[in-house]
């Protein structure tokens, strides 16, 4: 019955972030912190394994379905990867610190709520602009043609927050993708998905270094996920960019809500 309950929670999370980009993080933390009883190192470094795994097979659907930009995609995550293996680094090594471990810990949920804020300010900012727009699209460069320079800066940061707390997919990428490289809302969801395969995989391995990753959990719930992926194709295929768009900002503020309720309680 516990095996069950693992793979219907694994299919769910799954679903969630092949159509949205979100839940990596910050809809893995929650779970594996209050359902599996983690403390937040070993949450934040099974979410960074789990999230590589559930996210290859969401990576072949929108890769398959087009919407992955792959030049804009490998730019970015060229960008983003030194910060991210270097917070993860930085993260474990401080919390094998007993001194500092309980200081780690409030900066990572600090850091979680911070990112998630910011990130909604530059998901409402998008959608505002392009309602407000009577030809949306126009204004808008091709992603490929981004300044290097533009990119930088927004990139070395949203890798620093998903190597030091596991939350990067649809709540910091996803976000600069659209704010910055201009992707619409597809293309960002399949290129934060991308992107953050392999950041992900990248933490894991420097979090595993410390000993802390559940690999048992994440399997269980990765092969769970798999049960999802006949569903979110169709979705995918089927319903509208502005439904992903509001279905998207709905898990972001389910997830302030439960990031906030964490840090009080």
């Amino acid at each position: 019955m516990l095996l069950v309950t693992q793979l219907l929670i694994g299919s769910a999370i799954g679903l969630v972030i092949t159509t949205t980009g979100v839940g990596g993080g910050v809809i893995l933390l929650p779970v594996l912190i209050y359902l599996f009883g983690m403390n937040a190192l070993a949450a934040v470094a099974t979410a960074n394994l789990l999230s590589m795994l559930m996210k290859i097979s969401s990576s072949y659907i929108h890769f398959r379905l087009g919407n992955i930009p792959l030049k804009p995609a490998l730019l970015i995550l060229g960008i983003m990867f030194p910060a991210t293996f270097l917070a993860s680094y930085g993260v474990t090594w401080l919390g094998s610190q007993p001194q500092y471990y309980e200081q780690v810990e409030l900066g990572i949920n600090i850091l979680m709520i911070v990112a998630i804020i910011f990130s909604m300010f530059l998901f409402l900012q998008r959608i505002f602009k392009k309602s407000t727009s009577s030809h949306p699209l126009s204004s808008l460069a091709p992603s490929s043609s981004i300044p290097l320079n533009s990119l930088f800066v927004p990139g070395m940061s949203a890798g620093f927050v998903l190597g030091a707390t596991g939350v990067g997919g649809g709540l910091v990428v996803l976000p600069v993708l659209m704010r910055f490289a201009q992707m619409n809302i597809k293309e960002a969801i399949g290129s934060s998905i991308f992107i953050t395969t392999i950041l992900s995989g990248g933490s894991a391995i420097a979090y595993s270094a410390g000993g802390y990753t559940d690999v048992h959990t994440a399997i269980i719930l990765c092969l769970g996920s798999l049960i999802s992926i006949p569903l979110a194709r169709y979705l995918l295929v089927y319903l509208s960019e502005r439904f992903f768009q509001y279905l998207t900002l709905l898990f972001i503020l389910i997830s302030i809500i439960m990031m906030s309720w964490k840090l009080i309680y």
